[in-house]
């Protein structure tokens, strides 16, 4: 048994933070835009006599989000009493290209997560529906839910847990990442410095097409996390260009095609 699945990048078209959650997360309230147009991940999963994960990861197996949400599913599946089901995750071969940018904003590990929870419920027939992967898959990391929703365009907010489907037109981007590794945790120390919330300009982004959004708006508005992205990575501002956007915590900068 051999399966290939893709998993697609994203970018924020917006990304606001209204507060601090009781996990220390911060909470978010941010536009979510599966990019299809571009370069992916591909997983290749195999039927095997026992676990493997390989491709060209930047982190050791313990830190990888696909080898993080098979022990989550383990455990879930432990949980409801499921053992058998959870020995037959040992029993496949994973194999990763890795086309994504790492550190770049695009939640390609989280994709790969998402990518791998949806596979493992559709070879092994475990039955699962989206809300229970998507709480498994947030576990994880904060974005997996959204790539387990799979909608192209959502609403996010929470801790990047809770995903509405936000129905617009397909838009086309291209996603240019700069060689600067940025790292999310430093992003968002350097923002709780000069915490400063906006909420109601947050919700109002919620309500408007993603186009309109990218039209009438700032990069410094969409994104609360470009200017202590660039005070983090001064190097950020070189590469920051007229009809660009930045997504996430970056470091990678987007435009409409």
């Amino acid at each position: 048994m051999t399966k290939t699945y893709i998993s697609y990048p994203k970018i924020n078209i917006f990304f606001k933070i209204i507060g601090i959650l009781p996990n220390g997360y911060c909470d978010i309230l941010s536009r979510y835009i599966k990019v299809q147009n571009s370069f992916f991940d591909t997983l290749e999963i195999r039927g095997s006599e026992s676990f493997s994960l390989d491709g060209n990861f930047a982190c050791p197996m313990h830190l990888n989000t696909i080898f993080k949400a098979k022990l989550a599913m383990q455990e879930y599946l432990k949980n409801k009493s499921r053992h058998k089901e959870s020995k037959y995750l040992e029993s496949f071969s994973i194999s990763v290209d890795k086309k994504i940018p790492i550190f770049a904003g695009l939640g390609g590990g989280s994709s790969n997560a998402g990518v791998y929870l949806l596979a493992i419920n559709e070879i092994l027939e475990l039955g699962f529906d989206k809300t229970t992967l998507a709480n498994i898959g947030s576990k994880v990391g904060a974005d997996v839910s959204f790539f387990i929703y799979d909608y192209t365009s959502s609403n996010v907010s929470g801790f990047g847990d809770i995903i509405e489907e936000f129905v617009e037109e397909n838009l086309e981007f291209e996603i240019f990442t700069p060689p600067i590794d940025s790292h999310t945790n430093a992003v968002f120390a350097e923002f709780k410095k000069d915490f400063r919330v906006d909420f109601d300009l947050a919700k109002k982004m919620t309500s408007l097409k993603s186009l309109d959004l990218l039209k009438n708006f700032s990069i410094e508005l969409l994104n609360d996390l470009y200017l202590p992205a660039t005070r983090v990575y001064s190097e950020l501002l070189s590469y920051s260009k007229e009809g660009y956007f930045f997504s996430g915590s970056g470091s990678s900068f987007f435009r409409l095609k």
